[in-house]
């Protein structure tokens, strides 16, 4: 047995795989920004992008866009708030909803960080060694577990043993 269990098992070992090269990538990221001196956090990107082509978008919106769960659009829109990238307001029609929108903050550092997203897509295709079918991969697996969880599917097969 060589020294990478999760590799060695295999597929099976999915979701750690997955994990662990996020864990890799948004490590060395974060070490990119600071060493860039962009005070972000590197799962801003996809919120950022959202709320600039939204304006006045609500946390539910966010959440559904992106499918994250509401408490970590929560969460991650109030580290944005504190860091001065995003904007809070109430919603005309609805006073219950808050909305957000980017700041003046957003706008000036957006041309850099918008660069830094175009070379990080081609850096990821070098990674990739230019064969992007894995996303087409994630794409049928997360339809698939989107019509049924890991666990029922689990579930089912041993019922059917």
């Amino acid at each position: 047995m060589n020294n990478d269990l999760i590799h060695e098992m295999g597929y099976i070992a999915l979701a750690t795989r997955l994990k662990r090269i996020s864990d890799k990538m948004t490590y060395s990221t974060r070490l990119m920004y600071k060493k860039m001196d962009i005070d972000i956090e590197p799962n801003w990107y996809l919120v950022i992008i959202l709320v600039k082509e939204t304006p006045n978008i609500s946390v539910m919106e966010i959440a559904k866009n992106l499918s994250f769960t509401h408490q970590s659009v929560i969460t991650m829109t109030n580290k944005m708030m504190n860091k001065g990238y995003l904007q809070i307001s109430k919603d005309i029609e609805d006073k219950r909803k808050t909305i957000f929108n980017i700041t003046p903050k957003t706008v000036e550092i957006l041309p850099q960080i918008v660069e830094v997203w175009k070379t990080g897509k081609k850096v990821i295709y070098d990674l990739l060694n230019g064969d992007t079918a894995i996303t087409k991969h994630l794409e049928i697996l997360e339809s698939n577990l989107d019509e049924k969880s890991f666990g029922e599917r689990i579930i089912n097969k041993l019922d059917n043993n």
